[in-house]
């Protein structure tokens, strides 16, 4: 035979070598791959996590009186109070110029798995946002905002409708208006809502959001001249998923 057809079938043989190796490699990047992702769920900040109940300091919330004065001894950096009748929200909301500080650390400035109720340092500490984003985790035990997912049930949703914020200066309060599943985009830096024209479509947006649990009060008024606040939490098992509530501004009052 000719040394052109060894020559070919040689060819032949390293191009079904490189193929195989290909094949091979391919699949053991895919278990690679795979096991990665698995393990980014299960230590994710972004999935469902174990915990205690944080240990809040006695005499720090007398009805709508939070005594700032002993929080930020504590930690200088919190700055308001959140809570939603109806739930176990009722925490106290940090800011920190790293904004995934409070992931990790507690309202004391402690290293916990459970983090703080935090806001990012896009927003405002005065509310004036269009939109102000708290986070907090998904916790096993019912705590920090793992209650968020009680307005997955119409019944819940229909008859819990306040959310309220409190500052050293100010008292505000929020109406629900909507409840549902959303992805992970980060909502501050995918939508400019300074731009009165992004907000409206956000709305509007929000407003024709169909997913099965999905609550929309629609009879609530909510245009692109309303400040709301966005209530963020992971879905267990679903790091590609974030639960958000979200209230509109209905009254802001001096603390007496």
């Amino acid at each position: 035979m000719s040394k052109r057809f060894w020559k070919g079938v040689l060819c032949i043989s390293i191009l079904i070598c490189a193929i195989c190796l290909g094949i091979l490699g391919w699949g053991q990047y895919q278990k690679y791959k795979a096991q990665k992702e698995l393990e980014a769920i299960e230590n994710s900040q972004y999935t469902e996590r174990e915990g205690d109940e944080p240990d809040l300091p006695e005499g720090i919330r007398h009805g709508e009186k939070i005594d700032f004065k002993k929080l930020q001894d504590l930690n200088d950096e919190i700055y308001a109070w959140i809570y939603v009748p109806g739930t176990k929200i009722d925490y106290p909301v940090a800011q920190n110029e790293d904004d995934g500080h409070y992931l990790k650390y507690n309202y004391k400035n402690e290293p916990e798995f459970a983090g703080c109720i935090y806001t990012e340092k896009a927003n405002k500490k005065d509310f004036t946002d269009p939109n102000t984003v708290f986070y907090g985790h998904n916790m096993r035990n019912g705590s920090m905002f793992q209650n968020l997912h009680k307005f997955e049930d119409e019944k819940f949703f229909d008859k819990n409708t306040e959310v309220y914020v409190y500052t050293p200066e100010k008292i505000f309060t929020y109406k629900i208006f909507a409840a549902y599943k959303y992805d992970d985009r980060h909502l501050l830096k995918s939508f400019d809502f300074k731009d009165k024209q992004v907000f409206k479509e956000y709305l509007e947006m929000v407003k024709s959001t169909r997913e099965m649990i999905s609550h929309i009060r629609t009879e609530q008024k909510v245009t692109e001249d309303d400040r709301i606040v966005t209530l963020s939490t992971c879905v267990g098992g679903q790091s590609e998923n974030r639960y958000l509530v979200q209230a509109v501004l209905t009254d802001e009052r001096e603390t007496k």
